[in-house]
């Protein structure tokens, strides 16, 4: 008997485990911290300090981690009290993220999630930790209707701790990488970073195409029934 638990809880735990680095595969690939912070280093001053850098990087990865918890937790709330069904999200984010993963392709980057005004006003006020580098540029569409389709398709206790888990990560990773962003960027070069994005694209892209073929056959089998 005491096998058979052990044997369960080991493979409860696997299962977690690959949940969590299935999310934060999601998650990470649409945060793009990279790209992100490559767009922090051309918002600063090109003599800024790394006590400033640090300090954005810490003030920008906090207002990310509320603001993914908030879309999660509260994402299946909102589309219950709009009785939206979790299949037309999948098909209309799987949209959003495919045009999102075709612009990476294409180099363009995350320059879709902010304006230029958004960089105007960033330079003026001389804080870009919150806008529009945390909001828009890593926590945009693609990563809130990411964030949102985990959240209605949540339904068991290990599915919203693995979706916690992996946010947590990723912030931590995204932090790190801010931190260290001009160490990157020296070491990568500008070809180093467009084949990385492209990179990113690819598997956005390939997400996206899944999402929405997972949202029209829920959608089929919901109105057949």
């Amino acid at each position: 008997m005491k096998k058979i638990i052990t044997f369960a809880a080991k493979f409860t735990a696997l299962e977690l485990l690959r949940s969590v680095l299935g999310n934060v595969i999601s998650i990470f690939t649409i945060m793009n911290p990279l790209s992100a912070g490559v767009i922090m280093l051309t918002l600063l001053d090109d003599h800024v300090g790394r006590k400033e850098i640090n300090s954005i990087a810490l003030k920008s990865t906090q207002t990310i981690v509320i603001a993914m918890l908030v879309v999660y937790l509260g994402g299946s709330y909102i589309f219950d009290f709009f009785g939206i069904t979790p299949y037309g999200l999948q098909v209309f984010g799987g949209i959003i993220l495919l045009v999102m993963g075709f612009n990476m392709v294409q180099g363009q980057g995350k320059s879709v999630n902010h304006t230029a005004r958004d960089q105007e006003e960033a330079q003026e006020r001389n804080d870009i930790s919150t806008v529009p580098l945390a909001i828009p540029i890593v926590v945009g569409p693609g990563l809130a209707t990411t964030l949102l389709n985990m959240s209605v398709s949540a339904k068991q206790w290990q599915d919203y701790v693995s979706a916690i888990a992996a946010i947590l990560l990723c912030s931590l990773a995204t932090l790190i990488i801010f931190r260290r962003m001009p160490f990157i960027k020296q070491k990568l070069g500008g070809n180093g970073l467009k084949v990385f994005n492209r990179l990113m694209g690819l598997i956005v892209g390939s997400l996206a195409i899944q999402m929405v073929v997972k949202g029209l056959m829920g959608l089929y089998t919901f109105f057949q029934s």
